[in-house]
């Protein structure tokens, strides 16, 4: 058997895995279409709006989660202040020192493990 008919074998089944790739890519919903409106909350039209209940198991069932693809935004970059810029380049790599061992870990130890301590 030559390495020729093998390769065909694996780049047919190559073509037909990239092809049905391809058509669920194509007729896959894309998140993000749907029609969002942000609200402020302390602005009229939201104080209008009625709170949704969840009193009830049925009401907790039919709830709809959130679609965090729609609800994170654009993120908008932060500028530093001279005083945050000065703090950053002046700052020097450092570990804070180590706590005080817990004064009541032998009683505890002797508590939890009673047969190490005889």
């Amino acid at each position: 058997m030559s390495s020729k008919a093998s390769l065909t074998g694996h780049g047919f089944g190559f073509a037909m895995t990239a092809g049905i790739v391809a058509v669920f890519a194509l007729f896959a919903p894309k998140p993000g279409h749907a029609q969002t409106e942000s609200l402020k909350h302390d602005s009229d039209k939201a104080r209008e709006m009625k709170e949704p209940s969840f009193q009830t198991r049925e009401e907790r069932l039919n709830a709809k989660p959130l679609d965090w693809n729609s609800t994170i935004g654009t993120p908008t970059p932060r500028t530093l202040t001279a005083k945050e810029r000065k703090a950053l380049q002046t700052a020097k790599p450092a570990a804070s020192g180590g706590g005080a061992p817990n004064p009541a870990a032998d009683e505890e130890a002797r508590k939890l493990h009673p047969d190490d301590w005889k």
